[in-house]
């Protein structure tokens, strides 16, 4: 077994596709193949269900991804850290929560001009991913809620408050300028869906205040609300920080009362930080 395999594995499980995965790795097909062919014989198990096409992975492969990943990482990690003086490279992979990417935009050109070698990846992930990805090593830092019960294993740095707001069309809207939740009886509402992380804590706030509003339009993307805003199909409660530019141009935010929802840098807690890490967590301090 070498890591060449593990790195076969792991693009397969992200492009889904043997053929896609090969060209990721700069290999022919049947090479990739024959490579994991090779790796199912030295662990004594399949891990890949072949059909006419890619079909998944088995229990086992499965597991051996879960380790593939950490061990890929850990090695990029070690590669770096043999040259504490040298110029930090590799790749940062980092994972946000939707309403949080506005504040990654602010500090992404600052790591850009303090690292320029470094390859930065960046994942747009509800909670409950997030909290996955940092466990099985996919994540090397998350923009996350620290308050919520899956992300209560993880290190924390708060960064900011989130405060919640009605969001509208400026042009088919007339928002109050200091908003009380029960006003919301009064417009056509479009929320995220129940399973998102903004949306439970939304209901937690109407089940405190005895509301029962019941949304219009829902999506599981805050790109696809802001589309919906725009359209003036209704008004919404998000981030207060998403009514600019990069959720819609014609959009206005008034804050509704309550304390916030800390933000916060997460990372893996319990064991040493490699040098990239450390370096991107000091520099965003």
């Amino acid at each position: 077994m070498d890591h060449r395999q593990l790195g076969f594995l792991v693009a397969l499980a992200s492009e889904r596709h043997f053929g896609r995965a090969a060209r990721v790795c700069h290999v022919t097909q049947p090479t990739l193949s024959a490579r994991l062919k090779q790796l199912e014989e030295e662990l004594g198990t399949a891990l890949v269900i072949r059909g006419h096409r890619f079909e998944g992975f088995t229990p086992e492969g499965e597991r051996v991804l879960t380790h593939a990943r950490r061990i890929l990482a850990e090695l990029d990690e070690l590669k770096g850290d043999l040259a504490p003086g040298a110029v930090l490279t590799g790749r940062l992979t980092l994972g946000v929560v939707p309403s949080a990417l506005g504040a990654v935009g602010d500090f992404l050109p600052r790591l850009r001009e303090a690292y320029p070698q470094l390859s930065l990846r960046l994942r747009e992930l509800s909670t409950s991913s997030l909290a996955q990805g940092l466990e099985d090593g996919e994540l090397d830092l998350a923009v996350g809620y620290p308050a919520a019960p899956a992300m209560s294993s993880f290190a924390c740095r708060p960064l900011y408050q989130e405060h919640s707001a009605l969001i509208a069309s400026r042009e088919h809207f007339s928002l109050p300028t200091a908003p009380e939740w029960g006003c919301l009886r009064d417009y056509p509402l479009v929320l995220l869906t129940p399973e998102m992380q903004q949306r439970r804590r939304l209901n937690q706030q109407f089940e405190r205040l005895g509301l029962r509003p019941s949304p219009l339009l829902e999506a599981n993307s805050i790109a696809a609300l802001g589309v919906m805003l725009e359209a003036g199909l209704g008004v919404s409660v998000l981030a207060e920080g998403l009514a600019d530019a990069r959720l819609g141009k014609n959009l206005v935010a008034q804050r509704l009362p309550g304390d916030g929802e800390t933000v916060g840098l997460l990372w893996r807690a319990g064991q040493q930080r490699s040098r990239r890490l450390s370096a991107v967590l000091e520099l965003l301090r």
